[in-house]
C-alpha cells in the first residue's frame, strides 16, 4: 500500500480497529474523536464470540476485561424462556464478552496508537474539505483544515463525514429510543445475560464484571413525550426487583433513533464504517461486530482495491433481513412466545440460530421458516 494520508474521524471500535488495520498495511493514519478517553458510550456493551474473536485477531488482551457469557435468556411476556447459547460445530460452548465501553474503546485506541496511528483527543470535527466534489480533509473546530487522501467517518450515528452522502435516508420503523444505565451492587452468578420483551419495548441486562456491575438498556417508543428511565424498567417488575438491591450510578445515557440509512457507504475521497454506515435496532446484539468486520472490510477495500460498498453487502445483508424478522416477533409478544416454545422442541435449529445470532455461522433466512412450521 503506498504511503498516504488518511483521517479516521471517531475513536470507537470501528474507527480504531479501521485505523489500526491501516497503520498495519503502511498507511499513515490520524485518527481525531471529540472526547477524551477513557469515556462512556450509550451501547449495549455486548460482544457476541464472532466479535471477540476479531478482537484477538487485532491483538487485543481480552484477559481479566470484562464478564464472559454463554448466551442471552430471552423472556416474553408472557414468562416463556429460552436461553440462547453459542456453540462451535463440534459442540464446545463459546462465549461472548460483556465488557464495559469504558474500557473497551480505550484499550483498542491504545491498540491503535501502539501500530503508529497519530491520534488526538479533544479534537472536533465540525465539517468536510469538499474540492470538485470530492472529501479532500477535514474542517475542525478551532478553525484550521486538516487535508487528507481519504476521509473514514467512524463517527457515529449523527456522523459528520456521512454529510458527504446527502441527508440519511427517513427511517420509518422501528421508531425507538434506548437508555442505557449501570448499576452496582448486585448479584448475578448466572453465565448469561438477559433480554426481557415487553408489549411495546424490550430491556436488556448483563453483568459488566463480576463484582456486581451491571449494564442495563431498555428500549422504548421513540415519541414525543418519551418514557424516562425509571418509567420504563418499571414495566419489567422482575428486573426492577433485582435491581432494587444496587444501586444506580453514572449518569443515564440515551441514544434515538435506535435504526440510521445512509444513501452510501462510500464516495468520492470517504468512506464510513460502524454506524456511520448505518445501522438497525440492536436488540440481536451485533453492534460492535459489525462495527469491527466492518473495519476489516474497509482496511481491505481500501487497501487492496476491492469493492467496499459491494463486500458489506455480501457480509451483512442476509443477517440484517434476519434481524429485520426477529424484530417482527419482538413486537409481537404470541410470535414470540410461539418461537420460544418451538426452539425448547427443536435443539438442532436452537443451536443453529444461537451461532447465527453470535456471529459464528452466516446467517440464512431459512431458520425463521423451519422455526415457523408445524
Amino acid at each position: 500500500m503506498r504511503t498516504e494520508l488518511i483521517v479516521v474521524v471517531g475513536g470507537g471500535p470501528a474507527g480504531s480497529a479501521t485505523a489500526l488495520l491501516l497503520a498495519q498495511r503502511g498507511a499513515r493514519v490520524v485518527l481525531l474523536d471529540r472526547a477524551r478517553f477513557p469515556r462512556r458510550k450509550a451501547c449495549a456493551e455486548y460482544i457476541s464470540p464472532g466479535g471477540a474473536s476479531i478482537l484477538r485477531t487485532l491483538g487485543m488482551d481480552l484477559t481479566a476485561k470484562g464478564r464472559w457469557l454463554r448466551g442471552m435468556e430471552i423472556h416474553a411476556p408472557s414468562g416463556a424462556c429460552h436461553v440462547v447459547e453459542y456453540r462451535d460445530r463440534h459442540g464446545e460452548t463459546q462465549r461472548g464478552l460483556s465488557i464495559d465501553r469504558f474500557v473497551l474503546d480505550a484499550a483498542l485506541l491504545d491498540l491503535a496508537r501502539s501500530h503508529g496511528v497519530a491520534v488526538r483527543e479533544g479534537c472536533r470535527v465540525s465539517g468536510l474539505v469538499m474540492r470538485a466534489g470530492r472529501v479532500n480533509g477535514v474542517r475542525l473546530a478551532d478553525g484550521t483544515h486538516l487535508l487528507a487522501d481519504l476521509v473514514i467517518g467512524a463517527d457515529g450515528t449523527h456522523s459528520v463525514v456521512a454529510r458527504a452522502a446527502g441527508p440519511p435516508l427517513r427511517t420509518y420503523w422501528p421508531r425507538r429510543l434506548g437508555l442505557v444505565a449501570h448499576y452496582r451492587g448486585v448479584a448475578w452468578a448466572e453465565p448469561f445475560g438477559q433480554m426481557r420483551v415487553g408489549h411495546n419495548g424490550y430491556a436488556g441486562v448483563a453483568p459488566l464484571d463480576d463484582d456486581g456491575l451491571l449494564t442495563v438498556g431498555l428500549v422504548t417508543p421513540l415519541t414525543k413525550r418519551p418514557l424516562t428511565f425509571d418509567a420504563a424498567l418499571a414495566r419489567y417488575p422482575e428486573l426492577a426487583q433485582r435491581l432494587a438491591a444496587g444501586q444506580r450510578v453514572e449518569p443515564i445515557l440515551g441514544i434515538g433513533p435506535l435504526a440510521r440509512r445512509v444513501r452510501a457507504c462510500q464516495g468520492p475521497g470517504y468512506v464510513l464504517v460502524g454506524d456511520a454506515a448505518g445501522f438497525f435496532d440492536p436488540f440481536t446484539g451485533e453492534g460492535i461486530y459489525r462495527a469491527l468486520r466492518g473495519a476489516q472490510l474497509a482496511a481491505s477495500g481500501i487497501a487492496d482495491g476491492l469493492n467496499y460498498t459491494l463486500e458489506r453487502r455480501r457480509a451483512f445483508a442476509a443477517k440484517e433481513r434476519l434481524t429485520t424478522v426477529i424484530q417482527l416477533f419482538v413486537q409481537s409478544p404470541p410470535l414470540l412466545e410461539l418461537s420460544l416454545r418451538r426452539l425448547a422442541r427443536r435443539p438442532r435449529l436452537a443451536h443453529q440460530l444461537g451461532n447465527v445470532l453470535g456471529d459464528l455461522e452466516p446467517a440464512r433466512l431459512s431458520l425463521v421458516w423451519q422455526l415457523l412450521r408445524p
